[in-house]
């Protein structure tokens, strides 16, 4: 059984300056999330299976592309799908599909689920951490994922919102838990009356689903969050079945 995290350890790990944890932010990546539909006379597993038979390893192909089925997540209809894919960066993406619409799509998936092209979400993505293992490094083709979207509060830094999650990861990363934490930063699709830079997604995928369970298990249920925290207006974390697609890295 695993031990629970001390509740201590989770309200003291938003403080910012814990040298014991100390890591220079990385650079990142970048995802771009589409709210997609499935169309009527089809399930989310054709979609999957439509998805995978596509070829996206032509030159300047994507690295990474993922479909998610909302399992716990706020007035989402049950025909929601999220897909989500990662680049190195925003050029790649210019290159790969950007400037072409989708180009990673086929006559039939466009028959299955219909997305929303024109209402993408932008994020540069940062992995929290060493040691989480997302999908058992793509051996598995589907896991779990939480999400919680939040706001950096003012006075703080995206950097400081960064060094606060290393210190909630390490100690789970500790007890052998191999859930992958990501800090993902919007920076295209402005939301009316949100202050620029300021919308965050800290996200929890796990390397099988009972991982990702796991995880959640062992997190404490706060009520809130400690003054000294670097985020603000943090939701609860919904939850979504996550299947592989593509693995191109």
């Amino acid at each position: 059984m695993k031990t629970m995290i001390p509740l201590t350890v989770f309200v003291t790990s938003f403080l910012v300056g814990l040298p014991s944890f100390a890591q220079e932010m990385p650079p990142g990546n970048m995802i771009v999330n589409t709210a997609c539909s499935i169309n009527d006379g089809y399930a989310f597993t054709d979609a999957v299976e439509a998805g995978r038979s596509l070829s996206y390893d032509g030159d300047n192909g994507p690295n990474l592309v993922f479909y998610r089925q909302p399992i716990a997540t706020a007035d989402t209809p049950s025909t929601f799908a999220l897909r989500v894919v990662y680049w190195d960066n925003l050029e790649h993406w210019a290159r790969g599909s950007g400037g072409l619409g989708n180009r990673f799509t086929a006559a039939n998936l466009n028959e299955i689920m219909t997305c929303n092209n024109t209402n993408r979400s932008f994020f540069i993505n940062r992995n929290v951490g060493q040691g989480g293992d997302a999908y058992a490094g793509g051996e598995n083709a589907q896991s779990l994922s939480a999400a919680r979207f939040c706001q950096v509060k003012s006075g703080n830094t995206l950097e400081d919102v960064y060094a606060a999650l290393v210190a909630i990861q390490q100690p789970y990363l500790d007890q052998g838990n191999t859930t992958l934490m990501q800090l993902s930063h919007r920076f295209l699709n402005p939301a009316e009356g949100d202050e620029m830079g300021t919308n965050i997604i800290i996200r929890l995928i796990g390397e099988t689903p009972e991982g990702l369970a796991a995880r959640l298990d062992m997190s404490p249920k706060v009520v809130g969050l400690p003054d000294d925290a670097p985020v603000m207006n943090c939701q609860d974390q919904s939850l979504w079945a996550t299947h592989v697609i593509w693995w191109g890295i």
